[in-house]
């Protein structure tokens, strides 16, 4: 009997090389479908964190605004995700109305969203314009009225949108 097993083992040479091709040829054209919907998802998924990052930051100035010990002052403020941060900048800027000290509503929102908001970056490159132009920030637009009602208006329009494609 082990003669038997023995002489099986003498017989099994392995692939050919035409069952090796085949076996790489058929891999390639596998890598060569999903590589663009692998692609197409990684940048879904980039701009779907650059609308969470944005909409975090709005969530922190809607929850400083609305706080009664912290004083946010009426009036419209714009938080910026820039792509990159270029001259020692910050990556995420607030602009906040003149006569308004910026300093002290970036003090409570750092209270809220954590001290490394302005450094948050955008991760992806594919943002658009209605007209299809690539733009390299997105921001929301924030007014704070004088009953203490908030509006926020996002800049693309379609930022919700384009997370999905």
């Amino acid at each position: 009997m082990l003669k038997f097993l023995k002489d099986k083992k003498k017989d099994n040479k392995g692939f050919t090389l035409v069952e090796l091709v085949i076996v790489v040829a058929i891999l390639a054209i596998f890598v060569g479908i999903l590589a663009p919907q692998y692609t197409k998802y990684v940048e879904k998924s980039r701009k779907a964190a650059d609308a969470s990052n944005l909409e975090n930051l709005v969530t922190a100035f809607k929850t400083a605004a609305s706080d009664g010990n912290d004083q946010v002052p009426a009036g419209e403020y714009t938080i910026t995700i820039n792509k990159s941060a270029k001259d020692d900048s910050r990556a995420t800027t607030l602009t906040a109305p003149a006569e308004t000290t910026q300093t002290t509503v970036e003090s409570v929102i750092e209270s809220y969203a954590g001290s490394d908001w302005k450094n948050t970056k955008l991760k992806s490159s594919k943002w658009t314009n209605a007209d299809g132009s690539v733009r390299s920030e997105i921001h929301a637009t924030i007014k704070v009225e004088n009953d203490g009602s908030v509006n926020v208006t996002y800049t693309p329009t379609t930022i919700k949108d384009q997370t999905n494609k």
